[in-house]
């Protein structure tokens, strides 16, 4: 379990590497057409899905998550549950990367635009794949634990 650990967060510390990295060549005003999406810097000031939600409420609201998915991980390390363990560490490293960009630029740097879809970056797929699989995980693996009678 530990070596298996120890490789997943490895690869979430690249992607967090990536998602950084790509933040700054989009910065610098790289632009690139690739296939079915455009590489370009775009701006997000508000949070996901586009919900304008700022100021102290956002704060607080921020904190109350970040400290609940926190424990969420302690326990998960303690039962070493890998999917749990896996899933908490993407939303975690995706949301601290969109955090260091409102930090340090007061937005969100995405830079995938997917020309009339959407417009977002590695980190917010990190957090996606992992709410995603957390909920798979609720509905389809635990779902004989929510059906049994009591």
């Amino acid at each position: 379990m530990n070596r298996r650990v120890f490789w997943i967060n490895l690869l979430i510390l690249f992607l967090f590497i990536l998602d950084r990295f790509l933040k700054k060549i989009a910065l610098e005003g790289a632009i690139k057409e690739i296939y079915f999406f455009n590489f370009s810097l775009s701006t997000n000031p508000n949070i996901a899905l586009g919900i304008p939600l700022k100021g102290i409420f956002f704060y607080f609201l921020l904190i109350i998550i970040l400290f609940w998915l926190i424990s969420k991980l302690i326990k998960s390390y303690q039962k070493k549950h890998l999917i749990n363990i896996s899933c908490l560490m993407l939303i975690l490293a995706g949301a601290f990367s969109n955090l260091l960009d409102r930090w340090k630029h007061g937005l969100v740097i995405d830079y995938f635009d997917l020309q009339f879809i959407a417009v977002f970056n590695v980190a917010d797929l990190m957090i996606l794949v992992g709410v995603i699989i957390l909920i798979w995980q609720i509905i389809i693996l635990d779902y004989p634990r929510f059906t049994k009678k009591r």
